[in-house]
């Protein structure tokens, strides 16, 4: 590394003359700069350097006691100047940049991936104050996986840093571009370990290459990918030099056919919260199993995040004025046709199938308001009206995501507290469209719950996440058997096994069983047959809006009262 400028004689071009405030000695800088392998700099608000001290031999090629006749731009390789540009200009605006990813040029022409943070100095405002920094430092904190490569959340905290930086996108056009690929399976079959080794190295090497400050791109399984990149990357690029590379690697014998979607990052007339958020619920559409494809992604996200933001913003809104209504549907206990519970479900203005709206809001973080405002209006109506029969039992559903959330648990846990008089009569089903990704949590939130005396489900059981491993994990009251078996059972008799083995683990660990989607006595009695307890389905009635007041709300069709016990009646 090149001498640092130690002298205490200020530095040239300082516009008081005195240049940094030194009033121990240099020495504490060079300590400070050389400990961290920083390069602690002064400038200009327009990127004139007036003093440099630390680390700037290994970062940039070139000595300190130099850096003050060079200007900061010329630093830095000429793609990421108009994003060093905007991160100066928000500096001087009083705003504190923190890990601006750039590369750093070397006079031979070679990069290095740096970050830069700064801010406003505090006495005088015509100077900044700044520090560079090899950016592995900061992405080597991102959570990667094994090939290198960023995971999901890792990509996602990097897009956060980079949309705190650009909230307006008046810097550089930085751009998300996912990636599916999914002939590489095929591609590493063919050749072989050594071969597939080498492909992988080669590929991760390529996206990195054209990613934001070399590490900003990601592997999310599926042959999947996502890359952040600045303008002077293209996805059509990205996409040649993949095919390039399997191209020599298979002697031309294989063809990628990578498909991609670009969204711009920034811009819009949006805030930074409401621009993660939208990318959230992007890269979680994009990684689920059976997600949506590229080509809905891109039509849904149009350009930018806007339209995904615009609904965002209408969900919110519709769950801050509690734009929706609660309908219930009788649990029946099949061994004695008497009504055990209703499941509180939720419907939209349309009143249609409120599984795009639920599903949406897990996946943009806002379903934990949801859970709470639906919670909130099944106390209410348990306290009052046809719900607050002392006979009638309610069960609310609450996404994994809410229970994963702690913030969003702890309210969860003062308003059960606060309904404490309803204990006996209050239920909840966990249900989760994605898997939850912390069970050890989760469960100590439901045994909480269940402390308190109310009973917890889990809903769909056997379908999607919510697997066998969640048992082991969860320790619940009743399961609910996914509708998808009982249909199978009776169409065809393939579940008929998977039936069994749910039923008899259940009573094994003795866990109570409600199955869905019962639609005919012939159902029911096979269901029975199997020792299932509890079914739910159209045969005992739909979903229901009680109106008015008493309980003859719910005497329609099938359920009639009887010695202040519901039943179902055929």
């Amino acid at each position: 590394m090149g001498e640092p400028n130690t002298a205490e004689t200020p530095p040239p071009g300082a516009p008081d003359g005195r240049g940094p405030d030194l009033p121990r000695s240099a020495k504490t800088y060079v300590a400070f700069a050389f400990a961290s392998a920083d390069l602690l700099l002064e400038t200009t608000l327009d990127g004139q350097i007036l003093f440099a001290i630390g680390a700037a031999m290994s970062l940039v090629g070139r000595p300190a006691r130099l850096l003050p006749q060079d200007r900061l731009e010329a630093l830095i390789r000429p793609a990421d100047r108009a994003r060093l540009a905007n991160a100066l200009r928000r500096m001087a605006a009083g705003k504190r940049v923190r890990h601006v990813l750039l590369s750093a040029l070397t006079p031979n022409g070679a990069e290095a991936p740096v970050s830069v943070s700064g801010y406003l100095h505090p006495d005088r405002a015509e100077t900044l104050l700044l520090a560079l920094a090899h950016s592995g430092t900061l992405a080597g904190t991102l959570p990667r996986r094994p090939d290198g490569l960023l995971n999901k959340d890792g990509l996602e905290r990097m897009a956060r840093t980079v949309l705190r930086e650009n909230p307006d996108g008046a810097g550089e056009a930085v751009q998300l571009t996912l990636l599916d690929i999914p002939e590489i399976a095929d591609l590493r079959q063919s050749l072989g370990t050594e071969g597939s080794a080498r492909f992988i190295g080669r590929f991760t090497e390529q996206l990195q290459e054209c990613s934001l400050g070399g590490e900003s791109a990601a592997d999310f399984g599926q042959n999947r990918y996502g890359v952040i990149h600045g303008e002077d990357v293209s996805a059509e690029e990205i996409q040649t030099k993949i095919i390039d590379l399997a191209q020599s690697l298979t002697g031309g014998k294989l063809n990628l056919t990578p498909q991609s979607a670009s969204i711009p990052l920034g811009g819009d007339d949006i805030s930074v919260e409401e621009a993660t958020n939208a990318l959230l619920y992007t890269l979680n559409r994009f990684t689920a199993d059976g997600g949506g494809s590229l080509a809905d992604l891109a039509k849904s996200a149009g350009s930018r995040l806007s339209p995904t933001v615009a609904r965002m913003r209408e969900v919110r809104a519709m769950i801050e004025r509690g734009d929706f209504d609660l309908h219930f549907q009788p649990i029946v206990d099949l061994w004695n046709s008497a009504v055990h519970h209703f499941e509180a479900l939720v419907r939209f203005g349309d009143d249609q199938s409120p599984y795009g709206t639920v599903t949406f809001a897990e996946d943009l973080g806002l379903v934990g308001e949801l859970d709470l405002a639906i919670l909130g209006r099944a106390i209410a109506f348990m306290r009052q009206g046809p719900g607050a029969d002392a006979n009638l039992k309610f069960a609310v559903n609450l996404s994994g995501r809410s229970l994963s959330n702690a913030a969003i648990a702890a309210r969860l846990m003062r308003m059960i507290l606060e309904a404490s008089d309803l204990k006996g009569r209050l239920m909840f089903e966990v249900t989760e469209s994605a898997a939850i990704q912390d069970l050890q949590v989760v469960n100590g939130v439901i045994q909480e719950i269940r402390g308190h005396g109310n009973l917890v489900g889990l809903d769909d059981f056997g379908a999607g996440a919510a697997a066998f491993h969640y048992l082991r994990a969860l320790k619940v009251d009743h399961v609910k058997i996914d509708g998808s078996y009982v249909r199978e059972a009776v169409e065809t008799g393939a579940s008929l096994p998977f039936l069994r083995a749910i039923a008899h683990l259940c009573r094994e660990l003795k866990i109570a069983t409600i199955a869905e989607h019962i639609e005919s006595q012939e159902t029911a009695n096979l269901l029975r047959l199997y020792n299932v307890r509890y079914g739910q389905g159209y045969y005992f009635g739909k979903a229901m809006k009680p109106q008015g007041q008493g309980l003859a709300a719910w005497q329609t069709g099938h359920i009639q009262r009887r010695n202040d016990v519901l039943f179902f009646c055929p």
